[in-house]
């Protein structure tokens, strides 16, 4: 059964509409166009499987949500903001992370505390916030290698790649979240962030 494009290309418009408010500063055309090259490339399947719409309207949002995350992410890797990366993040939990003398001041959102570790700064409760974020087998990993001081096999490796890759990822989503809410608070009457309550 051939695709109705027309039904597909008005669904689209609608999703991108949707995910573009999550996201400020996506184009709607943007991402109505990547949800339609990703039907495109999966034309056989489409036209085999016939989705209801509830369905179609399911797939069309992971295309957008995917579409928009990577470019995030892609944005904040190649802008002049400052970014983690995986070296970085490796130092962290080698030198900060388990070392409990560095928790005794436990930084909270509202302190803007940070750590210095092997030359990197980061606030100890971002780190923790996108730790706990991870699946239990990434959370173990990283335990096992930085911690416990464990050798690793391959296979526990290609893990702990991964869940650094996540732990990075994470941290940078944030810078950019941070962002987004100074912007939000520019202008009279503007917050004032980091300041230690009484």
């Amino acid at each position: 059964m051939a695709i109705d494009w027309d039904r597909y290309t008005k669904l689209a418009e609608a999703v991108a509409r949707r995910v573009a408010a999550e996201y400020p500063g996506f184009d709607v055309e943007d991402i109505r166009q990547e949800i339609l090259l990703q039907v495109l490339e999966r034309k056989g399947t489409y036209e085999k499987a016939d989705y209801p719409e509830g369905q179609l309207r399911k797939n069309f949002k992971q295309f957008a949500y995917a579409y928009c995350g990577a470019e995030r992410y892609s944005y904040i890797a190649h802008s002049a903001e400052y970014v983690y990366t995986m070296i970085e993040v490796r130092q962290l939990f080698e030198k900060a992370f388990f070392r409990p003398e560095l928790w005794e001041k436990m930084p909270t959102k509202d302190d803007g505390v940070s750590v210095t570790a092997g030359g990197v700064v980061v606030a100890l409760w971002d780190i923790n916030e996108a730790f706990n974020s991870l699946s239990p087998d990434y959370q173990e990993v990283i335990v096992r290698r930085y911690e416990v001081e464990e050798t690793l096999t391959g296979a526990e490796k290609v893990k702990l790649q991964r869940a650094i890759d996540k732990v990075t990822r994470a941290l940078n989503n944030g810078v950019i979240r941070k962002q987004e809410a100074a912007k939000k608070h520019d202008g009279p009457g503007r917050r004032t962030v980091g300041a230690l309550a009484d």
